[in-house]
């Protein structure tokens, strides 16, 4: 019998991750029927995840898997096995993909997603796809490019990530996937039902995608739609996902006072720094809890 939860979080954490304050975002602005699993990718010589400690029962670290490269089809491997493991002991309403420089910045993620995914039981992932923060089309060209090379004769060299790449093509093509077409991967939210339809058919265990040079996001798109899911776009103006490949989309002040829920990536914006920019937001979470 799994253990249900209002909300799954699934963070994917190297050596020079400040996993721990995104960790507090979390705490901070999810409800407390949750499960987070963070997903540690630091080498250690007996292969254990070490550095990791878990600061609550809701949280659980589990060792990156062996042979994967760090970003890539490598790292959609290594989110898969968060998936794996969190779907055979949990069943969560929603799961939220998060990378490590992300940060909650709001409350209300969980209902603000149910309502989306009950309203359409057909949508099963919200994310910054076709429309960018600022309103603009996003770019999906290069990721249609290098996923004909990779059903094309290259991806010969790869014979079952070629295989599978074909199978889910033709399956998502049926739903009216576009090449290359994805969800940004700082931060994205399945719904249950769509985790698990993927789950169920054992599409989270597939090392051989490791080979691939599509992001894991990308992957993880055109997996969605070949279970027949429809994406959503959530990561426009006016919607809760604040989401730049690099660097923030505005100043954090900025995206405090709008309301957003989630923002990507921390890294910098302008001539704010990584350090800078954790502080506004650990600031925040104070003068809330104060």
């Amino acid at each position: 019998m799994r253990i249900p939860v209002r909300i799954a979080v699934v963070i994917p954490a190297g050596p020079a991750d400040d996993v721990m304050d995104t960790l507090d975002s979390v705490l901070h602005y999810t409800e407390s029927s949750r499960i987070i699993v963070v997903i540690d990718d630091t080498p250690s010589p007996d292969g254990r995840a070490t550095r990791i400690r878990s600061p609550r029962p809701d949280t659980v670290v589990i060792p990156a898997p062996d042979k994967a490269p760090g970003t890539q089809g490598g790292l959609w491997v290594k989110l898969a096995a968060g998936y794996r493991w969190l779907l055979t002991t949990y069943m969560p309403e929603i799961v939220l993909r998060l990378d490590a420089d992300a940060l909650l910045i709001g409350h209300g993620l969980e209902s603000a997603a149910r309502t989306i995914f009950s309203g359409d039981p057909g949508v099963g992932l919200l994310g910054s796809y076709r429309i960018g923060p600022d309103g603009e089309l996003r770019d999906s060209s290069w990721a249609a490019r290098r996923l004909r090379t990779e059903i094309g004769l290259r991806g010969l060299l790869h014979p079952k990530c070629r295989s599978s790449l074909q199978h889910f093509l033709n399956l998502a093509y049926g739903y009216g996937y576009i090449d290359g077409e994805s969800v940004l991967g700082g931060a994205y939210i399945h719904s249950y039902e769509a985790a698990d339809c993927m789950n169920r058919q054992g599409w989270f265990n597939q090392p051989w995608l490791a080979s691939s040079q599509l992001g894991e996001d990308h992957l993880m798109t055109l997996l969605t739609m070949a279970a027949g899911y429809k994406i959503k776009d959530w990561g426009g103006p006016v919607q809760p996902l604040a989401l730049k490949w690099r660097g923030l989309p505005s100043h954090p002040a900025e995206l405090l006072a709008a309301g957003k829920l989630i923002t990507h990536s921390v890294r910098y914006w302008q001539d704010l720094g990584e350090g800078q920019i954790r502080e506004i937001f650990a600031q925040a979470r104070t003068r809330e809890s104060s």
